[in-house]
């Protein structure tokens, strides 16, 4: 293959950063106070283990029978809510994430968890707390076989790197933060 070839070859896998923040959310839905509290703030939350919700800008990973991590797109537009009862605390400044696309992006997967990623198991709308590239993280299916990854922000780094090695036999693209 050529050089030029080579260097319009599309990539089998592009990570695109999430932008945006992400707050826990504390709560018992049992308790009909946070019930209403999450209902009255537009918060949607799974009840299902291992599952999520998108909502508009914003999607709600369910961490536990009583935790969910709030992803959201930052902005005057939405911020998240002070709720009557339970808790939401802002950990913006704890995690990164990214958006992975691609025809490859199962392979890479494959390679950086231990987690079984195939659509049979993982379809869209299932989301795990799993050891990714040795480091814990939160990956969720998305729709069109996409995958949101969400990591500790000191791990960050060694992530991005990690999968880069991994992709590079498919052509990997890792873009900039917009704005």
């Amino acid at each position: 293959m050529s050089e030029s070839a080579a260097a319009v070859r599309e990539p089998g896998l592009v990570a695109t950063p999430l932008a945006g923040g992400f707050a826990i959310v504390r709560g018992s839905l049992a308790e009909v106070r946070f019930a209403t509290a999450a209902a009255d703030a537009g918060l949607v939350l799974p009840t299902a283990p291992c599952t999520y919700v998108q909502s508009g800008e914003h999607s709600i990973y369910w961490l536990g029978p009583d935790e969910w991590l709030l992803a959201y797109a930052a902005g005057p537009s939405w911020q998240p809510p002070a709720l009557a009862a339970g808790a939401v605390v802002d950990v913006s400044g704890a995690y990164v994430g990214w958006r992975l696309t691609g025809q490859h992006v199962r392979q890479v997967l494959q390679h950086v968890t231990s987690y079984d990623v195939h659509p049979r198991v993982f379809p869209p709308g299932r989301c795990a707390s799993t050891v990714f590239a040795k480091a814990a993280a939160l990956i969720a299916a998305e729709e069109q076989g996409a995958f949101a990854v969400l990591v500790r922000r000191s791990y960050g780094h060694y992530v991005q790197r990690y999968v880069t090695a991994v992709g590079e036999e498919h052509g990997i693209e890792f873009l900039a933060p917009s704005g």
